[in-house]
């Protein structure tokens, strides 16, 4: 039988078309080991370049920062899901542009009288198993002060989950991601210390206890009294001393379907 040079061709590309369709297979295999969806390629992700450059042109592509802009970054390590490796938060704060963009608005000191407000504090993720950055997820705040990052277990005892603690004016609100499914799912947010520098100041501290409803654990919140400061003193400079009391404010359990934080009373 006589071979044709089409045969050939259909030949070969089936044979292309079956190996990348195994390989497909084995790609797909080790992904649902993890048991964790692979993110698309972002356009502003480049893995062929070291990782200091690459960082930056997320990080710069996805905030569509100022050429030259001098911003704030800092890392954070930690382990954040189940793999065993290390992964990273990143924070950018864009107080420079904060300035430049009221500059430009002619809104200096209408700006300022506020603390330049606005979205000028972000955050990043780096997963280990995927090697795919995240974010931004940006909190509204003032940008004097950059985002202060910790780490507690509170939804399994694997990995970390991530605590933002971010400010505005004379107060401070603290914000938790949970790390579900590789990826940090904003659950809660309450207020750390509020009217610093005047008569009204109120402070609280927070607890991580045993889950009411489920094995992620409830947030507790408490009284606490914080050292004032007078009214000509800076609040963004200025050192914050909280000392916890024992007076229960509230406790939120965590609802599952939702993956938000609630009280019953």
């Amino acid at each position: 039988m006589k071979i044709t040079y089409i045969q050939l061709i259909l030949t070969a590309v089936s044979v292309v078309l079956l190996g990348a369709c195994t390989d497909g297979e084995q790609a797909g295999s080790e992904k649902e080991k993890t048991g964790i969806k692979q993110a698309k390629q972002d356009q502003y992700d480049d893995p062929t370049l070291p990782f200091d450059q690459r960082l930056k042109k997320y990080i710069e592509g996805k905030l569509s920062t100022r050429p030259n802009e001098d911003y704030r970054l800092k890392i954070y390590e930690e382990h954040l899901n189940d793999d065993g490796k290390t992964d990273m938060i990143i924070t950018v704060n864009r107080l420079e542009n904060a300035i430049k963009t009221a500059e430009e608005k002619n809104l200096v000191t209408k700006s300022a009288t506020v603390g330049f407000f606005g979205n000028h504090n972000h955050m990043f993720y780096y997963s280990s198993i995927t090697n795919k950055f995240l974010g931004p997820y940006t909190m509204s705040s003032t940008p004097q002060r950059q985002l202060t990052i910790t780490f507690e277990n509170i939804s399994s005892e694997n990995h970390k989950d991530i605590i933002v603690d971010f400010p505005i004016r004379n107060s401070q609100f603290r914000r938790i991601y949970l790390m579900i499914d590789d990826t940090p799912n904003y659950a809660f947010q309450w207020k750390q210390y509020d009217g610093w520098g005047t008569d009204k100041l109120e402070a609280y501290c927070f607890e991580y206890g045993k889950g009411t409803y489920s094995e992620t654990k409830d947030i507790i919140i408490k009284k606490a009294t914080m050292k004032n400061i007078g009214k000509e003193d800076n609040y963004d400079t200025a050192e914050q001393e909280i000392t916890c009391t024992d007076q229960l404010v509230k406790r939120f359990f965590f609802n599952a379907p939702d993956r938000k934080y609630y009280t019953p009373n």
